[in-house]
């Protein structure tokens, strides 16, 4: 049996997706985690059952707009898992002015861990559309902004990781619709149906791969992890859709003009073309060490409950 104390291990966006998925699989192992979940308000309505449902984790209230609330919520922590948000009234409301409004939340984040001399830091990032595009593709700024997170994460003193996640699944159901005849499911997405292209699922991929990465801090530190459970085309998720539900499906292709945010118009042309994770071409073979089944289309369908659109 051991002995071992337990990790004390801050969530940032406790609330949200990815920290989430973070904290629901840390809090199942209160031998090995003392988890602290940071949210904004622990009165909003996520955070309140939440607590219900894991009374073992702490809550702090902290904001990483605001410095002066991190150190305090960092204070003792031996592992933080930290991410920021683009899509966000303060963040977007700065775009034009302050473009650097997302990476002012992740070194707030960064800067607090490395004066609390925090052990290692887990960040959720993303690649660089310019540096992926050799220039051409500029104005992907929630790319941008976390490209530079990371980027400054590992050049502190500070042993640290990076997580990206890829497409997620959950957009499908968002992006999906009746047909005009209401017979049919039409899948869309704003590209080539047919191409392939990594995804994963945010809710339940993300918080196996942080906890491998944690556990295995000596070999995961100063390395990027993309997540994503393969490469599929949108096809592929309408066809596994109606494999799961019978329902009859087609996938549609969208014009990126359907988005007027030219931030997300520019993701979509980014991967029309380039493979986000083209930095790490063997990346899949490391889910191989993590013990965790990683989301397929199939799975997806069957764990998300969906059965059609509203009508």
């Amino acid at each position: 049996m051991s002995t071992a104390k337990p990790l004390t291990v801050v969530v940032f966006g406790a609330t949200g997706n990815q920290g989430g998925s973070v904290l629901r699989i840390l809090a199942e192992h209160p031998e090995s985690y003392t988890v602290r979940a940071i949210t904004r308000s622990t009165k909003s309505k996520t955070a309140q059952e939440l607590i219900a449902k894991y009374p073992q984790v702490q809550w702090v209230e902290a904001d990483i707009e605001k410095p002066e609330s991190l150190r305090p919520a960092v204070s003792n922590a031996d592992v933080v898992f930290g991410v920021t948000q683009f899509f966000q009234p303060s963040v977007l409301s700065a775009v034009g002015t302050n473009e650097d409004a997302e990476f002012q939340q992740g070194k707030n984040i960064i800067d607090a861990c490395v004066a609390e001399n925090v052990s290692f830091i887990v960040f959720s990032t993303l690649p660089s559309a310019k540096k992926l595009s050799n220039g051409k593709i500029t104005e992907v700024l929630h790319f941008e902004g976390k490209y530079k997170i990371q980027e400054y994460l590992l050049a502190q003193p500070i042993d640290s990781a990076i997580v990206q996640l890829g497409i997620y699944f959950q957009n499908n159901i968002q992006g999906a619709s009746w047909n005009e005849s209401g017979d049919t499911v039409v899948v869309s997405f704003p590209g080539d149906v047919n191409r392939k292209l990594p995804y994963a699922d945010v809710n339940r991929d993300t918080g196996p791969y942080v906890k491998y990465v944690i556990d295995n801090r000596d070999q995961t530190k100063g390395k990027v992890f993309p997540v994503s459970s393969g490469y599929y085309s949108t096809t592929d998720i309408a066809n596994a859709l109606t494999k799961v539900t019978g329902l009859k499906t087609v996938a549609v292709e969208l014009p990126t003009s359907v988005f007027g945010d030219k931030d997300l118009q520019g993701m979509f042309e980014l991967i029309k073309t380039h493979d986000v994770f083209a930095d790490s071409p063997n990346h899949l073979k490391t889910n191989k060490k993590v013990p965790f089944e990683f989301t397929t289309p199939e799975t997806f369908w069957k764990t998300s409950g969906f059965q059609g659109p509203p009508k």
